[in-house]
């Protein structure tokens, strides 16, 4: 057994220095193809079912399985071969209020299929029709589909949702944006226990892909909720008195608050799940527990229910030590949270380990510089507005070098117009001001009215004032981090003439003040893969769009305290976006997405650096069925590309 891995040799390997150093050794660790792993197991056959269920059953304490699974299971290919049942996965994530469980727990009317670019396939919808040239969806649930609590899961869990959730103005203050195409909420219309309808006012084009994206699913106000269970805690039905009793037993202030608490899947072991794996033991402390839902509703092609594995465990470590407890052979699975700096240490390790480091396609990555196109200051909104300014700006940075400090001289040079895997990207876009040149730099900036300087070489404003700027960020927990990529820029504006100065918050500080839009610049990663349900990374339609968000505040209230009308091209993208989201045609849809990237291929709007080769992936060496490539994304759920309810252990008693 190979000596374990200490802090300090994770710091040695894992640093920015070590990442730049193997670049100039001539370091190969970096590019090999990684290792396969063992030859397949032999499913265990003859069984329907897990063995902890089975006693259960025994037991009497579950029912058969027969009357556990609908009359319809779903039949899941596994990626590679048929799976054995047992054995506990061992997780990890570095932020204890992210939802680690969406992404074993997810379940959806529609869901991904496991491909690149995914597409939208059955799911707890059996089947659906299109009607009204997209104005109208009827939908078809699987027969006998159970919560993990063993209720019905029918049409009446949809339309409560639809009467009480988003059309109670507490909880849903505006219907939500997915379901409202030309600004018009949706109907619903119940035709039976297993059937029921959605129309529009307007076509909507994307309403299949929104079903498959979790971010539809989760949040405020999750689109599937059980009626018998979350009712309880709904004053509408439960009653307001029953209601306020029991919050002020739980010490909250607000019904809606209370409400939210009972539909925590993360935090809540009494919530009933549609998905694979229900929590059992809440995420508090250092560590979660998730184990299987025995009303699970797919199968194998053999007809026995999934998932195969039994439980997960998540422990909660702060970036450096999650890294190093990968590093370690100790968690089975992780494609969200492993730092890039952590690459070779996985990379050189995974032999010894027993685990295999993959190199998935990154969604994005593209460590972008946003400048506040929608800034309060005129002065300063109008200079980033002008195109020569944001072209000098990009010029000065010089991506060769920041590629060799910073990622192993691996990545690539490109704005941020999608990717490659992404059905809207045309090839050859993204490349305009990329080229590092300080003279291009300085010529542009010069037309930008930046001909003044002040005493200290530094540019002066067009109302003669200093050009200082300060760039706001926080650590995120993928890539390479935000600071060291802004103390790049920062040497590189300098030498151009452009003062700057780093701000690094916390998290809830960025999220609390971001949709003000009182900054000038920040950095983030924005998205490059199914971003038309996502939208806010390229055109402003939420006060969370980076390099616009007062623009996108207006877009969603315009006569809002933090709003701000857009005009121009910008307005233009939003005008585009409202029209993709009503095509019914394909042809037609692809099409307008694809102008809308050619605006920001002419625009330049948001300033890459380098954009990461690939997403560090860790898979154990006895776990089956993962895909070697997918892309790593959020709108997919990361590792959940791959299915996570067909992943199996080729010895789960070792995984005990």
């Amino acid at each position: 057994m190979a000596s374990r891995i200490t802090r300090r040799d994770l710091l040695r390997a894992g640093g920015v220095a070590t990442l730049g150093a193997c670049t100039l050794t001539g370091c190969s660790f970096l590019s090999t193809n990684p290792d396969k792993g063992p030859g397949p197991a032999v499913a265990a056959k003859g069984t329907k079912e897990a063995p902890m269920l089975a006693a259960q059953v025994k037991a009497g304490k579950l029912p058969k399985l027969t009357e556990r699974l609908p009359k319809d299971p779903m039949v899941v290919k596994p990626q590679s071969q048929l799976g054995s049942f047992g054995g506990t996965m061992q997780r990890g994530q570095i932020d204890l209020n992210n939802d680690g469980l969406q992404y074993m727990g997810w379940a959806g009317l529609v869901e991904w299929t496991p491909t690149t670019p995914p597409n939208p396939g059955p799911g707890l919808a059996k089947s659906w029709e299109i009607e009204d040239g997209g104005r109208a969806y009827v939908f078809h649930l699987r027969d006998g589909v159970r919560w993990s609590d063993g209720k019905p899961f029918t049409t009446d869990d949809i339309m409560y949702v639809y009467e009480h959730v988003y059309s109670n103005k507490e909880l849903a203050p505006v219907f939500p944006a997915w379901l409202s195409p030309g600004g018009k909420p949706a109907r619903f219309v119940q035709v039976d226990k297993k059937t029921f309808r959605i129309e529009f006012a307007a076509p909507n084009g994307l309403l299949l892909k929104y079903m498959s994206f979790v971010g539809t699913f989760v949040g405020a106000n999750p689109f599937l909720q059980p009626k018998h269970y979350m009712s309880r805690f709904h004053p509408d039905i439960a009653g307001k008195e029953a209601v306020q009793s029991a919050l002020k037993k739980e010490n909250f202030s607000a019904w809606v608050d209370f409400y939210h608490s009972r539909h925590d899947h993360w935090r809540n072991p009494d919530l009933p799940v549609l998905g694979p794996w229900r929590i059992t033991r809440p995420a508090k402390g250092n560590n979660a527990t998730a184990e299987r839902n025995p009303y699970y509703w797919k199968v194998d092609p053999e007809g026995r229910q999934l998932p195969y594995i039994d439980r997960a465990v998540y422990t909660f470590l702060d970036q450096e030590a999650f890294g190093l407890r990968a590093a370690n052979g100790q968690v089975d699975l992780a494609a969200w949270d492993l730092s890039y700096q952590s690459a070779p240490m996985l990379i050189k390790n995974q032999k010894d380990k027993g685990f295999r480091f993959l190199r998935w396609k990154p969604d994005g990555l593209f460590h972008a510089v946003n400048l506040n196109q929608s800034h309060p200051d005129p002065v300063l909104r109008e200079l980033f507005q002008d195109i020569n300014f944001r072209a000098g700006v990009s010029h000065a940075i010089n991506r060769e070098e920041m590629r060799d400090s910073l990622f192993s001289g691996q990545g690539s040079f490109q704005q941020p117009c999608a990717q490659p895997e992404d059905p809207y990207f045309v090839r050859g876009m993204g490349q305009r001001f990329v080229e590092f040149d300080e003279a291009k730099a300085n010529e542009y900036l010069d037309k930008a009215g930046l001909t003044r300087r002040g005493s200290n070489g530094m540019r002066l404003r067009p109302d003669g004032k200093p050009m200082k700027l300060v760039a706001q960020t926080f650590t995120i927990g993928v890539g390479v981090p935000t600071v060291s990529i802004l103390e790049f820029v920062k040497r590189y504006w300098a030498k151009v003439g452009i003062d700057m100065a780093i701000k690094n918050i916390s998290s809830e500080l960025w999220y609390a003040s971001i949709w003000h839009g009182d900054f000038d610049l920040n950095c983030y990663v924005p998205a490059g893969y199914l971003w038309d349900i996502d939208s806010l990374w390229y055109i402003p339609t939420s006060g969370l769009t980076y390099w616009a968000p007062k623009y996108g505040n207006w877009y969603s209230d315009p006569k809002g305290k933090f709003s701000m009308k857009p005009e121009g091209e910008i307005r233009q993208l939003q005008v585009l976006y409202d029209e993709l989201v009503q095509q019914a045609d394909d042809d037609r849809r692809l099409a307008i997405g694809r102008e809308i990237l050619r605006l920001h291929d002419k625009n330049v709007w948001i300033i890459n650096t380098v954009q990461s080769a690939f997403a560090p992936v860790v898979v154990s060496d006895d776990l089956g069925n993962v895909r070697e490539d997918a892309v790593a994304s959020y709108r997919t759920l990361y590792e959940a590309a791959t299915d996570l309810s067909q992943l199996y252990f080729r010895h789960p008693e070792r995984h005990t």
